[in-house]
């Protein structure tokens, strides 16, 4: 035992996979020093940026920083010690530091070029963090967080190399249906960035309501709550801090009853020239440019993020009435004089979906549309196939192949058609709902599709394991996965016991969408242990705030007040 070692007095009996294990998500690789030290920390540990010009102008990665310590405060890691901060020299540094430093061209790993790894060393000079990007830097600190709080405040020397398997880590919720606090968003999308998931997608219009305020239309706002856009400028504020990207979602040409229930002029005509209280009319030039200049105003609203969806689900069901004896003869008719001869409904359909997702494109946004609108009948022989193309940028939800349909397309077909952009929402997994009628399982009215879904998920689920559909893991289309809160039945429970409902769920999808061989590390059992022992993200609470930081000072240590 090397008794100049201020650590070496503590050694750790647990290998790399079970220290691997601690973490949630469970890290990629964690190999262990042959001599079991273990790094502890101190009243005199720092969190340390180097003092230089270009980490002096990064204001990210100072945030960062703050909202860690901050965290770790909250925490009591270790045992409610201030933890100081400060940019320093490499002579300054001292054995007891945790030094975050970026490498964006990253020599962190062979086996990832994703901006969100990251390395940690850890030994007698310290710990040692190199991120590819400041929220690879925030999970660093997470990861160093999770194993202070599960392996008794220390880390085991080695050397942690950690990076997602998935680039999108993402959760939906259904805020249409049912009024959700901004509270309540808040308090989750910090949930989501302590389990290292990395976006949230809020679906703000439905049949049921449409809760963010407009100025554009304010009649379709719902009058029994609904989030203002100051609220709104709120959680992307607090999104940007914790490193979650925000997805606008504003569903049409389907789901739409609410709308068309302020405007019946714009709903679907049919052949006798009644209007659809369902469907917006896609062969209309208003209803199309007034649901267009909706989304110009919440482009507006949610500017600096990356990505809008669309919808484009459930129009109508193609297989039955009253879509095929009232409506299919109408857009087929507009298609043969709009479109030309041999376009068919399914080409007026497709191009609407591509006329919305240019508008947003050309707005600075990535459209994603559900997969359900397009490609119908494609493998039916007897059907004609859609003739319009797609635009490339539109990224697909696969959500499901509706098993009552055959004629809903399969993965195959996107990936024939040379879809670049496809995330796995597998409903059988992941959807979670609020349900108008009572599972005769023994399940929940609100509840996933089946019982114990946490550990479905954790043994079964594989990022290539789609609804009736599966791929390799690692096929380059696959670019993450989703869970979705919908709220089919409202009133049916609080938005607190939703939280309760989806937590072993969220952990499952986090640590299989990060670490796809996460339940090779370890059993499910252990797995569900840990995550229990881990708890919340600190200031979990509704409305609660983080201990206050004062500001980062390249002079001298920084602590909490």
């Amino acid at each position: 035992m090397d008794k100049g070692n201020p650590n070496a007095q503590k050694l750790s009996n647990l290998k790399g996979e079970e220290l691997a294990g601690l973490a949630l998500p469970i890290v990629q690789s964690y190999k262990v020093d042959s001599k079991y030290y273990q790094w502890t920390m101190n009243e005199s540990t720092r969190l340390v940026i180097p003092n230089t010009e270009e980490y002096l102008q990064n204001a990210r990665l100072k945030e960062v920083v703050e909202l860690i310590s901050s965290e770790f405060f909250k925490k009591k890691i270790p045992a409610a010690l201030k933890i100081n901060k400060i940019y320093a020299e490499g002579s300054e540094i001292t054995p007891q530091d945790i030094v975050i430093t970026l490498d964006e061209n990253s020599s962190i790993t062979t086996k990832s070029n994703s901006e969100e790894a990251y390395k940690i060393e850890i030994g007698a000079e310290g710990v040692k963090i190199v991120a590819a990007s400041e929220n690879a830097a925030l999970y660093a600190l997470r990861t160093i967080q999770q194993l202070m709080i599960t392996n008794g405040n220390s880390l085991v020397y080695g050397t942690i190399i950690d990076y997602p398997d998935l680039p999108e880590r993402r959760v939906h919720v259904d805020i249409a249906r049912k009024y959700v606090s901004k509270d309540w968003i808040i308090q989750h999308i910090r949930e989501f960035s302590y389990m290292k998931l990395n976006t949230l997608q809020l679906h703000f219009s439905e049949n049921l309501g449409f809760r963010i305020e407009s100025d554009v239309d304010p009649a379709i706002v719902s009058q029994d709550g609904y989030l203002k856009k100051t609220e709104i400028k709120e959680i992307l504020a607090e999104a940007k801090k914790y490193g979650i990207n925000i997805i606008p979602s504003l569903d049409t040409p389907g789901h739409v009853e609410h709308i068309l229930k302020v405007h019946p002029e714009f709903g679907q005509v049919d052949k006798n020239g009644n209007k659809s209280k369902v469907a917006l009319d896609v062969t209309n030039p208003e209803a199309v440019n007034y649901v267009k200049s909706l989304y110009s105003e919440y482009m507006e609203l949610f500017e600096g993020f990356t990505d809008f969806h669309i919808g484009a689900d459930e129009y109508m069901e193609f297989d039955r009435p009253p879509f095929t004896t009232d409506y299919k003869e109408v857009l087929n008719d507009y298609a043969h004089e709009t479109l030309g001869e041999g376009f068919t409904w399914k080409d007026v359909i497709a191009n609407y979906i591509n006329i919305i997702a240019a508008h947003v494109y050309n707005g600075g946004f990535k459209p994603r549309i559900f997969n359900d609108g397009i490609y119908y009948g494609e493998n039916d022989v007897n059907e004609p196939k859609q003739q319009i193309q797609m635009h490339d940028y539109i990224g697909i939800d696969y959500w499901s192949q509706m098993s009552w349909n055959p004629s809903i397309a399969n993965l195959h077909t996107f990936v024939e058609k040379k879809h670049k952009d496809i995330y796995n929402l597998n409903a059988g997994y992941f959807y979670y709902v609020l349900r108008n009628d009572m599972p005769m399982d023994g399940r929940k009215q609100h509840s996933f599709d089946f019982l114990d879904q946490d550990k479905r998920i954790f043994n079964e689920w594989t990022p290539g394991k789609f609804d009736q559909n599966t791929v390799e893991d690692h096929s380059e289309f696959i670019k993450g996965a989703c869970l979705s809160i919908w709220n089919d039945n409202p009133n049916l429970v609080s938005e607190d016991v939703i939280t309760e409902d989806i937590a072993k769920e969220l952990r499952s999808l986090a640590t299989k969408s990060w670490n796809t061989k996460s339940n090779e590390v370890t059993n499910f059992h252990t797995f569900a242990e840990n995550r229990q022992r881990l708890g919340n993200v600190a200031g979990f609470e509704k409305g609660s705030e983080l201990p206050e930081i004062q500001p980062f000072s390249p002079i001298g240590d920084v602590s909490i007040k």
